[in-house]
C-alpha cells in the first residue's frame, strides 16, 4: 500500500518537530495497513452504481460511527426523482484548532471486471437504461474509501 496519501492528509494534526512529526506519522501508518486489506477486498468485491450506493453508504456511516464522529447519511439532491443521494457526512470535534475537510468517492463503473482477482468484482445489476451491466471499482474508489477510513481513525487519534 502506498502511504502517500496517507502522509498529506494526517500530516494536519501530527504536533512537534518535522523529523519526529514524520517518525510518528509512519509508526500509525505501518500499524494500520494490515487493516486497509479487509475493507479494500470488500469494497472491491462489492461495488455499487453511482446514485445506487446503498451498502457502500451504510458502511462507511457505520465504521465513521464506532470510530465516534457525527454522522449524517443520505446528502445529496438530483433532478431524477429516482436519484437518492447517499452521500455521507462525518464530524469530528475534538478541541480547538483548524477544520480540516476531507472527500471521498465511492461510486463505482458500469464495466465487467475480468481480472480473476479473488476478491474480484462479480456484481451485475441494472443501469438507468434497464440494462444488466458488470460493475467494477475501475476508478479506485475503493482504495479512496479505505484510505478515507483508515485517515479517519488516525485524525482521531
Amino acid at each position: 500500500m502506498n502511504k502517500s496519501i496517507f502522509s498529506v492528509i494526517a500530516l494536519v494534526v501530527v504536533l512537534g518537530t518535522p523529523a519526529l512529526a514524520q517518525q510518528t506519522l509512519d509508526a500509525m501508518i505501518d500499524r494500520e495497513i494490515p487493516n486497509l486489506v479487509a475493507p479494500y477486498n470488500m469494497m472491491h468485491g462489492s461495488p455499487e452504481l453511482s446514485h445506487y450506493e446503498v451498502r457502500t453508504s451504510a458502511y462507511f456511516a457505520e465504521r465513521l460511527r464506532t470510530l465516534g464522529y457525527t454522522v449524517t447519511e443520505n446528502v445529496g439532491k438530483f433532478d431524477r426523482s429516482e436519484w437518492k443521494g447517499h452521500g455521507v457526512v462525518a464530524v469530528l470535534t475534538n478541541g480547538p484548532g483548524p477544520t480540516v475537510l476531507v472527500r471521498t468517492d465511492m461510486d463505482a463503473m458500469p464495466v465487467e471486471e475480468k481480472t480473476g482477482l479473488p476478491y474480484a468484482s462479480i456484481v451485475k445489476t441494472k443501469n438507468d437504461a434497464g440494462q444488466y451491466v458488470g460493475v467494477i471499482q475501475d476508478c479506485g474508489h475503493d482504495i479512496h474509501i479505505t484510505n478515507m477510513l483508515r485517515t479517519a481513525k488516525m485524525l482521531g487519534e
